[in-house]
């Protein structure tokens, strides 16, 4: 994969600014979690509305944005919301000097102005992936996007905890921003890659990729799976923070060591289905990988001590990895070219749409008891935890059966 030139840039360039991201996101929790608002009963709450803001931008701008990018030209929309993106997060810098309020309602608009650019950027970057590689590589470009994912949820995290801890969340924003511009500079040598949309009716392209979905079996799959899971697995987005802290009586130093773990593991199951996906089969590993990602969910969310989590939640990774390196090729093979922009927008929006309900609830329950408060056995992150894993299980035993 990596000789081709083309490929090798946007990869790089990906994989530089996910580090950004992850060192941005976990910086951003840790900053609210452990500095501004340390002790406070609400802050799950506040941490979930930052992630609440992105998910209901998504699910209001995306299906538009789809349209948009399947006519126009994506290297042009992805550099222009790149360079917005990294404007933005340039202005996170001085927000840790900033007291009181000022900071979370500055912060939160950034985070939406972040999101309104991303649901475009996202959409012309995966049509230009799929242009510049060939059809038969395309499952190893699936892997190497996702490997590349992973390598940045070790990275991130760990430098998010080391700068927050030894520096401050300053420099931890800047690093972001520098990313950003390297990305920018990768997409720029990419060839044009104009829209082939015939310019009709707004509303009938925003219904078109409903009715390709409707009725191709596997899309449907996708689409139903992807928001159950995603009803589970966002509650850990929302509460591995604190989760370390209250149930494994850990350090903000773990958060970063078990989030390196998470990496270590989408990594390893990103490598395995390149390596034996076109011989299994997609399908077969989507399914099987998400019912083992429920049970190991429910191992870790009983856990008490920070050593037996890190080694479950590289198993969570590398199940993890096998499921959403399985999106790619599943959906690239049935959608047409012409409109898998708007089909990826409609993806989004349902699984941030699920991620919304998760988060809420996920915030919303632990907010209602104090930290070490048990109820029917279990303590807040517990019984969030545990619900959640039994989601994903479902969706599992449902993508297994189903048509």
């Amino acid at each position: 994969m990596l000789r081709n030139r083309l490929y090798r840039r946007l990869w790089l360039g990906q994989a530089v600014s996910q580090v950004g991201d992850y060192v941005f996101g976990s910086t951003v929790m840790l900053w609210i979690a452990a500095g501004l608002l340390a002790g406070k009963s609400y802050a799950p709450a506040v941490s979930a509305a930052g992630l609440v803001i992105a998910a209901v931008v998504g699910v209001l701008v995306a299906p538009l944005a789809g349209v948009y990018v399947d006519r126009w030209d994506k290297v042009r929309v992805a550099t222009v919301t790149t360079a917005i993106r990294a404007i933005v997060a340039a202005c996170f810098v001085g927000l840790p000097f900033l007291h009181g309020w000022v900071p979370l309602l500055v912060g939160g608009l950034g985070v939406l102005i972040e999101a309104v650019a991303a649901v475009f950027f996202n959409p012309a970057r995966f049509v230009i992936v799929t242009d510049v590689v060939a059809e038969q590589d395309r499952g190893r470009a699936a892997a190497m996007t996702q490997a590349s994912t992973a390598v940045a949820t070790i990275l991130g995290p760990l430098l998010a905890a080391v700068l927050f801890v030894w520096v401050g969340p300053a420099l931890a924003f800047a690093l972001n921003a520098v990313t950003f511009v390297v990305s920018f500079l990768a997409i720029r040598v990419a060839p044009s890659v104009s829209g082939s949309l015939s310019r009709g009716q707004i509303g009938q392209e925003l219904l078109e990729p409903l009715r390709i979905i409707v009725g191709r079996p596997v899309l449907r799959m996708v689409l139903i799976a992807g928001s159950v899971i995603m009803l589970g697995a966002g509650t850990i987005s929302a509460l591995d923070v604190y989760f370390v802290q209250e149930n494994l009586h850990a350090g903000p130093q773990w958060y970063g060591v078990i989030s390196a773990a998470f990496g270590a593991g989408v990594l390893a199951g990103a490598l395995l289905v390149g390596a034996l996906g076109d011989r299994v089969g997609y399908r077969r590993i989507f399914a099987g990988a998400l019912i083992a990602l429920g049970l190991v969910f429910l191992a870790y969310s009983r856990l008490t001590t920070p050593v037996p989590a890190v080694v479950l939640i590289f198993a969570y990774g590398l199940f993890a990895g096998g499921v959403e390196t399985s999106i790619s090729p599943l959906t690239i093979a049935a959608v047409p070219r012409d409109v898998l922009a708007r089909v990826i927008s409609v993806f989004g929006p349902a699984f941030r749409l699920a991620s919304i309900a998760s988060i809420i609830g996920a915030g919303w329950v632990v907010s209602l008891f104090k930290p070490g408060q048990s109820t029917h056995g279990f303590n807040r992150i517990e019984l969030v935890f545990t619900a959640a894993a039994a989601l994903i299980v479902a969706a599992g035993v449902y993508s297994a059966v189903a048509p």
